[in-house]
């Protein structure tokens, strides 16, 4: 029987040998990129990493919303809502404008005694007075049947283009003196009056030639109301 120790041999490594150049473009620039990155890494520990901001430190001011309304509102128009801190002022509202169109004879209210002034007697003449010419004119209210109790009102009477000198009024009858305006070619009177309807008045209108003397015909018109 063989009593030899056994002993390990030492590793024997075979000797480093240069890798074969490639030729081909990949190798060509794997190769590339290797020397790239070897000279990056010799150049970090240069960097100085621990260097100071020399910039310091700044302060930001952060505009108000009314500021930046007011700045983005003149650089970009009016397309922003204003600020609900503005108080609304109250504006005058134009005045429609007149067209013209105006009631100038307005339909009177239907006469409450109804055919009176057709079953009134009336009349008028000019008459010499001390105070110039004036037109008399004198009315007397029907007195039975449907006009009982139908009377004029005291002191009622009230003329147009002219002024009532002197007014007679007693129930059924009236007569009122008018002072005409010169010139004028038209005048007449209103009588107030009660009837059982109620009250309404009665209207005489005159017309005539100018300058009117004592025996100028007097054309009337009678209207109740």
């Amino acid at each position: 029987m063989d009593n030899r120790r056994l002993k390990i041999l030492p590793e024997v490594l075979p000797a480093p040998t240069k890798a074969p150049t490639s030729n081909d473009v990949r190798g060509r620039t794997l190769a590339h990129m290797q020397r790239l990155l070897a000279t990056t890494a010799a150049m970090l520990p240069l960097t100085d990493c621990t260097k100071s901001d020399t910039q310091g430190s700044q302060t930001v001011t952060i505009p108000s919303a009314s500021s930046s309304a007011t700045s983005e509102s003149s650089a970009h128009g009016t397309l922003l809502v204003p600020t609900a801190t503005a108080t609304p002022t109250a504006k005058a509202t134009a005045t429609a404008p007149d067209m013209g169109y105006a009631v100038i004879d307005p339909m009177p209210a239907p006469a409450r005694c109804l055919g009176l002034a057709n079953a009134t007697r009336t009349s008028a003449v000019f008459v010499r007075d001390p105070g110039g010419l004036l037109l008399e004119f004198s009315a007397t209210l029907p007195s039975g049947g449907a006009w009982a109790g139908t009377t004029f009102t005291p002191n009622g009477a009230s003329a147009w283009s002219g002024t009532i000198v002197t007014q007679r009024i007693t129930g059924l009858s009236a007569v009122a003196r008018v002072k005409v305006t010169a010139g004028n070619t038209s005048a007449g009177v209103s009588f107030s009056i009660t009837c059982a309807a109620g009250p309404g008045s009665i209207a005489i209108t005159s017309t005539f030639t100018d300058p009117p003397t004592e025996s100028t015909k007097v054309t009337l018109q009678k209207h109740e109301y």
